[in-house]
């Protein structure tokens, strides 16, 4: 077992904790430690096929709590998002898109802290397509399809399990529409297969630690995770631009 099979396999035992608990963040938090060994054309080919395993963890625990209505519009979103984030990777630098990826969430931030905490809105069609829209867009080009759909999350204001199922049902989806993009582009080599083999185990055995935190989580607590973790995510791509 070589060096870079034990960081994957412990990166997504992380990964998969982080995901399990909140439904989104698990590569934010994975992604950056494999980053140290791993170059950025395999590992993010790597990072949508782990996201998948995570996500389908997810649906198995939670899908029965998915908002199918809702669903629909961030699915319908995320399709030409998922196409145009591929073109980005082939075209544009990693890291003028990172800066301008980790502005935006941060910016959303600062908004978010000067709403009013935990108010909930009505479903909005539109908003939902966005963010599967932008989702698409950022998991294709670097595998964070997190922030925008959890951005949705927060505005209507679901209880954990729901955003838990409906996420997950939603990143299922996205995610193997992605891989099969990749896969027609020759992204997903031997080498993206041969590390997926530690880190699906990785993200099981993360998931599986996860359940019992899931299960203590309250609304607001939620939330504040969701912020904080979109919150990381903000400062890890600015670091990693400059």
């Amino acid at each position: 077992m070589e060096l870079t099979h034990i960081v994957v396999f412990l990166s997504w035992i992380l990964g998969g904790f982080i995901s399990g608990a909140t439904g989104i963040g698990g590569a934010m938090v994975a992604f950056p430690i494999a980053a140290m060994l791993i170059p950025m054309h395999t590992l993010i080919p790597l990072a949508c096929v782990l996201n998948v395993a995570m996500d389908i963890g997810i649906v198995c625990l939670y899908g029965r709590y998915c908002s199918r209505k809702e669903l629909w519009p961030m699915l319908l979103g995320t399709i030409p998002g998922s196409v145009l984030g591929l073109y980005i990777l082939q075209v544009i630098s990693g890291s003028t898109l990172l800066g301008s990826v980790g502005i935006v969430l941060l910016l959303y931030i600062v908004w978010q802290c000067t709403a009013k905490p935990g108010r909930e809105h009505a479903p909005n069609h539109f908003l939902g397509a966005l963010g599967g829209f932008f989702s698409g867009v950022l998991g294709s080009a670097i595998s964070f399809d997190g922030p925008p759909v959890g951005m949705y999350a927060l505005y209507r204001g679901w209880s954990p399990h729901q955003a838990l199922g409906t996420l997950g049902v939603y990143f299922t989806l996205r995610g193997l529409f992605a891989c099969c993009l990749l896969a027609h582009a020759g992204l997903l080599g031997d080498d993206v297969v041969s590390l997926a083999c530690y880190g699906v185990p990785g993200v099981a055995i993360g998931i599986i630690l996860a359940i019992p935190v899931a299960s203590r989580l309250n609304a607001e607590l939620f939330r504040r995770v969701l912020m904080a973790i979109i919150t990381c995510a903000g400062v890890i791509c600015l670091w990693r631009a400059f």
